[in-house]
């Protein structure tokens, strides 16, 4: 592997970029994507995600594509992304009934504990208002399966919980909501949307926020165990939330006799409705081992594509590139870098 360094000189961006070209792609179990040239093909006006690294238009009734957008005069108007390169994914809605959808292929055949990550943001590209929920989201596929899903919306449908019901914004647009859709009341079959904490209402638009999650698919007890979210056009903190406690459940509930999911997706909904996706990592949990940051478990565990992972998390400012736990901001910095090389010196069991 040729070597790299991080300087003044250098980006973490650059570095990544780098790191990739050497390690070549991640373990397939784990599934990253950042959206960048050469692997994906985009433009200032979009070019179809469709046929691009295995993502493809499922065949729900009147989906339109996704595509690839540049940062750099997009007609979207999406705003820069700081962890961003120079690409990412978006998709428009047509109408309340023409919703745009991107779905990849995923092997969740091994179960037990997931987690996945990636930057988000939704915006209203009409002129006219009032706009229409829902923004967009990431969920996991088909919707017969143990799945559950993150919504972005105005604020304008149904929410549960003690923070409903929100702020309506379809008025104006300029600030959104993001709500787990989860599965709380027996049979468990009709979704629920709700939210932990304060931290996941009336985000500004034209901001990213970087979003994360840890869930079971165990059979007994399949349910979402930690959420987290941080505006990275802020660099404000990052907001944890256990939610192990709170039974919200995949589809099916305890005891759950759905299937396992095979896709995910993400989708953008009503008439003019924008969401904007970077950084998508999705992959098994491994708990106990630092090093084993892309949570494979063919061994060995603590690989090259760790060091990918690690500098993906490093530029998104997700909480797990703290390596040293310092407390002075900031607290990702360089020093996290040898933390890391120690770690991984030091191997996994």
């Amino acid at each position: 592997m040729s070597q790299f360094r991080i300087s003044d000189g250098i980006t973490v961006r650059a570095a990544i970029a780098a790191l990739l070209g050497a390690c070549g792609a991640a373990e397939a179990q784990v599934f990253t994507a950042n959206f960048e040239s050469p692997a994906y093909s985009g433009s200032s006006t979009g070019t179809l995600t469709t046929g691009q690294q295995g993502w493809y238009l499922p065949p729900a009734a009147s989906s339109v594509d996704h595509n690839i957008y540049t940062y750099a005069g997009n007609s979207l108007g999406i705003v820069a992304n700081p962890s961003g390169g120079a690409q990412f994914d978006a998709g428009r809605g047509v109408s309340a009934a023409a919703n745009a959808r991107a779905q990849h292929a995923m092997d969740f055949s091994a179960g037990g504990v997931w987690q996945a990550s990636w930057d988000c943001t939704g915006k209203y590209a009409g002129t006219t208002f009032p706009a229409a929920d829902n923004i967009g989201s990431w969920s996991l596929q088909t919707s017969t399966s143990r799945y559950f899903q993150q919504l972005m919306s105005w604020g304008s449908n149904a929410y549960s919980g003690p923070f409903s019901p929100p702020t309506n914004w379809t008025a104006t647009a300029d600030h959104f909501h993001i709500h787990w859709g989860v599965f709380t009341v027996a049979p468990y079959t009709s979704i629920t949307f709700v939210v932990p904490s304060q931290a996941w209402l009336d985000l500004p638009i034209d901001h990213w926020y970087h979003v994360s999650v840890k869930w079971d698919f165990n059979a007994a007890s399949p349910q979402l165990l930690q959420v987290s979210i941080k505006d990275l056009t802020t660099n404000g903190p990052t907001t944890t939330d256990d939610v192990s406690a709170l039974g919200w459940y995949l589809q099916g509930g305890p005891n759950s006799t759905f299937p396992l999911p095979t896709d995910m997706r993400v989708f953008a909904g009503s008439t003019d409705d924008v969401s904007a996706w970077d950084n998508l990592v999705v992959g098994p949990f491994v708990g106990g081992c630092y090093a084993n940051c892309d949570g494979s478990t063919t061994p060995p565990v603590a690989n090259v594509a760790d060091f990918t992972c690690f500098l993906q998390k490093f530029a998104a400012n997700d909480a797990y590139a703290n390596c040293d736990g310092s407390t002075t901001p900031p607290t990702i910095n360089v020093a996290d870098f040898t933390c890391f090389l120690q770690k991984f010196a030091a191997g996994c069991p």
